[in-house]
């Protein structure tokens, strides 16, 4: 059994089993944004970037709602980021470093500075998304 007690103890992730059901909504979410970074990838469009993310965000909840939590509105993307870390272990510490400077570009270019991702970063976004989702759904499916 993997330990969350200090993302319960400071709040921000709660026991919800009924969240179990929501696994594969998440991952067809997934899925589907995947799909919609790809198309505006082909357009150069950064947004190709923060779907990208959204996705992998998506994924990301769906494994948190398999083993029955999820973020509270005080965990909000950053618990997300920490619960993976604990599930997946270290043998996944790049792909959630990566995640994690994802979440805060993404915070920039939606908030703050639209138009500072370069298109490396943006292929290399989707790239980062095209290997996650796919991980998550194997160890999703082996439950």
């Amino acid at each position: 059994m993997t330990n969350y007690s200090r993302l319960l103890e400071d709040r921000r992730i709660e026991r919800e089993p009924g969240v179990r059901g929501q696994v594969a909504q998440q991952l067809s979410s997934a899925r589907r944004d995947l799909k919609t970074a790809r198309k505006l990838l082909a357009d150069e469009d950064e947004w190709a970037y923060a779907i990208a993310y959204h996705a992998m965000l998506s994924a990301g909840r769906a494994a948190m709602f398999s083993e029955g939590y999820r973020p509270t509105s005080t965990g909000g993307h950053v618990v997300v980021i920490e619960f993976l870390r604990i599930w997946l272990g270290s043998s996944s510490t790049e792909v959630v470093q990566a995640m994690d400077r994802m979440r805060r570009q993404r915070h920039r270019i939606t908030y703050d500075a639209p138009g500072t991702v370069s298109q490396s970063q943006i292929r290399e976004a989707v790239q980062t998304a095209e290997q996650f989702i796919p991980q998550i759904e194997r160890l999703l499916a082996r439950k």
